[in-house]
């Protein structure tokens, strides 16, 4: 007995040949999909990296920076967002403009030794900082363990 559509007509029969490619093809678009995606989900481009460097730590140096820049690739490499708030400033290029081009060439060169040349972790694996003399403790930390403090940024990882 055939099937039959709304319409009173029959389906069409379609053979398992057919059937077989035509999911492989919807499960091969799929993964694709999912590993691409993802890795370019995870992989910023330092093209912009550097003004959420700029954005979050320029008040604290060469080494707050790289620190801050070693959460964002410690971040990446747990598979977390940049976690870089800095990025979503509306006055972002404003900013970045007024620092100037020696702040520019500072941050660019800290994306560089981090992520290209894999620099050591001055933040002993730590996913999360914050100015807690400023801004207090947060909630999410009290869960972690501190790792450092370096300028006025402590540091902070998963138990």
């Amino acid at each position: 007995m055939s099937k039959l559509w709304t319409d009173g007509k029959p389906y069409p029969e379609i053979s398992g040949k057919w059937l077989i490619i035509s999911v492989a093809i919807i499960l091969a678009v799929l993964c694709l999909f999912l590993v691409y995606g993802k890795v370019h989900a995870q992989t910023p481009s330092p093209a912009y990296l550097w003004k959420g460097l700029l954005a979050e730590a320029s008040s604290e140096g060469y080494n707050g920076m790289y620190a801050v820049a070693c959460v964002v690739r410690n971040r990446l490499n747990s598979g977390m967002n940049t976690g870089l708030t800095g990025l979503k400033r509306r006055d972002l290029d404003e900013f970045v403009r007024r620092e100037g081009r020696k702040a520019e060439y500072l941050a660019k060169d800290i994306i560089r030794k981090v992520f290209e040349e894999n620099g050591i972790d001055t933040t002993r694996g730590a996913t999360h900082y914050e100015n807690i003399e400023t801004f207090g403790l947060p909630k999410w930390a009290r869960s972690m363990v501190r790792t450092v403090k370096i300028g006025n940024h402590t540091f902070f990882k998963k138990r």
